[in-house]
């Protein structure tokens, strides 16, 4: 790998040869990396580092290697590429289900690392670009939805058909040079407290 890749990957692993070993090596090949020999150390550096990805044991001495994977990828939106020296059924279930990425057994150099690396790197890249345009669906669903809302609204109100209340609320809108969507948001906050206030 070119110094010009500079992804940041936390390692984490309790043989301090194995993390040693690892961490030099990707250094090495141009990446930056953090080092963590436990569970909770390795949360507090991926709150403070932000890595791209976390290379992962998945056995640890405080906290199991699943159980933090999970805090990484849910909590902190941080992938993960399990290595371990068990490859027993439980343990590659236990990883698939925190959401690793993969599943590597050790002792594994960091010539054969790089191109599992380079993989979970790729993924989590188009898993975040997955999240994002999921985010931004979902804003685009509610703000659709409060538009809904508010001409249902003014046709229930007005006694409009569909067309003439969202042309009204166009109108209403360009009017105080708002956003459609603004104005809609605030009408659907509104009707929501006055029917709370009467479900009170």
């Amino acid at each position: 790998m070119a110094q010009a890749n500079k992804a940041k990957i936390l390692v984490v692993d309790d043989d301090r040869l194995i993390l040693t070993t690892l961490s030099q090596g990707l250094r090495t090949l141009g990446y930056d990396v953090c080092e963590a020999s436990c569970g909770k150390e390795a949360l507090r550096l991926a709150r403070e580092q932000r890595p791209d990805l976390a290379l992962l044991d998945i056995r640890l001495p405080d906290v199991s290697g699943p159980e933090v994977a999970k805090i990484l990828d849910e909590d902190l939106g941080i992938p993960v590429l399990f290595l371990s020296a068990y490859d027993d059924r439980e343990a590659v279930t236990a990883a698939a289900e925190a959401g690793g990425l993969g599943y590597l057994i050790k002792p594994c150099t960091v010539q054969k690392l790089v191109p599992a690396l380079e993989v979970s790197l790729q993924r989590a890249r188009e898993l975040k670009t997955l999240r994002e345009r999921g985010t931004r669906l979902q804003t685009a669903l509610t703000l659709n939805r409060d538009i809904n809302v508010a001409i249902g609204v003014l046709m229930e109100r007005f006694h409009l058909p569909r067309q003439e209340a969202f042309e009204r609320l166009r109108h209403q809108a360009r009017s105080q040079r708002r956003k459609i969507r603004e104005l809609a948001t605030e009408i659907v906050k509104m009707t929501e407290k006055l029917n709370g206030l009467f479900q009170a």
